[in-house]
């Protein structure tokens, strides 16, 4: 996940409200429509066609650690 500035992509009226109701610091804006049940399958994919955690998490743009969990969560559910 990448950090940008809102100053230089929201226009100055948006910023202003946002201010109303959070006036600093850090803000996750989700994403509207969640993939992440998707990601997790093709993860799963990959790591069963023996990629390396690295280039699985490098592809889906987030750390080894988080690909480890999925892995661990799918093993659990298929229990």
């Amino acid at each position: 996940m990448k950090y940008k500035n809102a100053a230089d992509i929201l226009p100055e009226q948006l910023l202003e409200e946002i201010r109303r109701y959070f006036p600093g610091g850090l803000l996750w804006i989700p994403k509207t429509n969640d993939s992440r049940p998707v990601r997790d399958e093709l993860i799963i994919e990959l790591i069963e066609k023996r990629l390396p955690v690295k280039e699985v998490a490098a592809l889906a743009e987030i750390k080894p650690r988080q690909v480890y969990r999925i892995i661990q969560k799918h093993r659990s559910e298929m229990e």
